[in-house]
């Protein structure tokens, strides 16, 4: 037996590399960059903490000039987070997305094909 132990990838689902800016609802502030995807969550990177034990309503997909139409909103839930230690922290978070209708499933897959071409 190896004396070392080789970590296994448990998650079911393929992340995604991405780079989109992800902003609030409400505000339509920045909240942050994804920087992986896919259909059921993200990670978000931001300077500030996403909030515990709430809904947060998000949009991303498109730039902030673009039409509202070309943007995906949803509800997520942050079910991880971590931060790093540097001069200017970073939060990272891992967010779940709420009950996305099939619509904004194709669209975040359609955007994800678009990521990867």
């Amino acid at each position: 037996m190896s004396a070392q132990l080789q970590a296994q990838e448990k998650r079911r689902l393929k992340r995604f590399s991405v780079r989109l800016k992800v902003y609030s609802q409400q505000t339509d502030e920045l909240l942050g960059y994804a920087e992986n995807l896919h259909i059921a969550g993200m990670m978000i990177v931001s300077k500030k903490p996403i909030p515990e034990n709430q809904e947060i309503q998000l949009w991303f997909g498109a730039a902030k000039e673009e039409k509202r139409l070309n943007r995906i909103f949803l509800s997520a839930y942050k079910v991880w987070n971590s931060f790093n230690d540097s001069e200017e922290r970073l939060y990272y978070s891992g967010l779940h997305f709420v009950s996305p209708s099939e619509e904004i499933l194709d669209k975040i897959q359609l955007l994800i094909d678009e990521q990867g071409t």
